[in-house]
């Protein structure tokens, strides 16, 4: 068992990073005058990378993104005004609406990609596949608890 000194260390040390990780990003977003945010940029990605394999809705979304509804409503909101993502009836009748990523969308998302790719990169520089793999399933073991253990759904 890990003493409290060591898993307040592991937990400082994840928030840590993530925070260093969000004003990399916001940084790179901000000096290639991107015109979306890095949070925008997200859904979008999400919603491309799930294009071909399911609809996806704004419920789904959120869980996907780790994100409430508010959120979620609110960044499809911002994005649809841009014309990068549009909402359209669903085939089953209901007013549930799937949101789908317009041309323009892809285009800005297929311009931001290999840029955050590079990025994504670099924080990972000399890390082994094995690493990798096990890094991931901690992280996922550690989202499942939060998930498991608090009101918190992700």
């Amino acid at each position: 068992m890990l003493n409290q000194m060591k898993r307040t260390s592991i937990s400082n040390g994840i928030v840590s990073c993530a925070t260093l990780i969000k004003v990399l990003t916001l940084r790179c977003f901000q000096e290639h005058n991107f015109e979306i945010t890095p949070e925008q940029f997200i859904l979008l990605d999400t919603l491309i990378d799930n294009s071909d394999s399911e609809k996806l809705y704004q419920r789904q979304l959120g869980v996907l993104l780790g994100k409430d509804r508010a959120n979620v409503t609110r960044l499809i909101g911002i994005l649809e005004k841009k014309g990068l993502v549009k909402k359209v009836a669903d085939s089953n009748g209901r007013q549930i609406k799937r949101i789908i990523v317009t041309e323009k969308g892809e285009k800005i998302r297929n311009k931001i990609y290999p840029v955050i790719s590079e990025i994504r990169e670099s924080y990972l520089v000399g890390m082994e596949y094995n690493e990798l793999k096990i890094c991931l399933e901690i992280l996922n073991k550690i989202k499942d608890n939060i998930s498991t253990n608090t009101k918190l759904k992700i």
